[in-house]
């Protein structure tokens, strides 16, 4: 699989949708995700590690009437139209909807990029990072799980470290670096490992906080380039 998304974040498969181009603001070429189960939708996150498949979801503000499954940019505006309806499996209100999400052009920080590391992992952002507030590990929160695979539908969120017992493993983020350019942020975790969802609870400045939820199959080798590196 490419990535789990998360029990409480989306419970039935919706559509997807690629933004074509700079109309919509920073994320040109970046893949969205539509859960009809919550009525809301994801960035999504793709990189390849030695070949394998892996990515994450950042959950996008806002939520729609319906339980949407269809989306279109439109090529006169740029922006992105969703359609819903209601049925088995969605906590949304509203019998169908048809909305428009349009892009302000006002500033928006965001995830464009993720790449998983044996030592942390390495996230590419849309604006520059603040210098001297970003750069602080505690302002981050790394937690992981595992499900499991069998015949019944769906799967507690099962520890890693406790393999069968329920519950989640917190990491400790050890130190954090705002690499050069500024958009580049590695999150030095040592006790990273494959696991079905990694959840990061990034506080990047005055705005809201930002979750990511990544699943990690494979980890490229240890990233070294930032300052007082040690070998785990």
């Amino acid at each position: 699989p490419l990535v789990y998304l998360p029990r409480g974040l989306d419970n039935s498969s919706g559509g997807q949708v690629t933004v074509p181009d700079g109309r919509f603001g920073p994320l040109e070429g970046q893949l969205l995700h539509f859960t009809f189960g919550m009525g809301t939708h994801f960035l999504v996150l793709r990189e390849k590690v030695d070949g394998q498949p892996q990515g994450a979801v950042v959950p996008l503000p806002g939520e729609f009437l319906s339980g949407v499954h269809r989306g279109r940019f439109n090529p006169k505006d740029g922006q992105l139209y969703v359609t819903g309806m209601t049925g088995w499996g969605t906590y949304t209100a509203a019998d169908g909807c048809f909305q428009r999400v349009r892009y302000t052009g006002a500033p928006v920080q965001l995830p464009t990029g993720f790449h998983a590391h044996e030592n942390g992992i390495l996230l590419t952002f849309s604006l520059p990072l603040a210098q001297g507030m970003v750069d602080k590990a505690d302002r981050y929160f790394a937690q992981a799980w595992n499900y499991r695979y069998g015949p019944g539908y769906g799967s507690p969120e099962l520890s890693f470290r406790h393999p069968g017992q329920p519950g989640h493993d917190a990491l400790a983020i050890r130190s954090a670096h705002i690499l050069a350019g500024g958009r580049t942020l590695f999150l030095e975790v040592p006790e990273l490992q494959p696991v079905n969802q990694l959840h990061l609870h990034l506080r990047l400045g005055e705005g809201s906080p930002i979750d990511l939820f990544a699943t990690v199959h494979r980890m490229a080798a240890p990233f070294t380039g930032f300052p007082g590196y040690k070998p785990a």
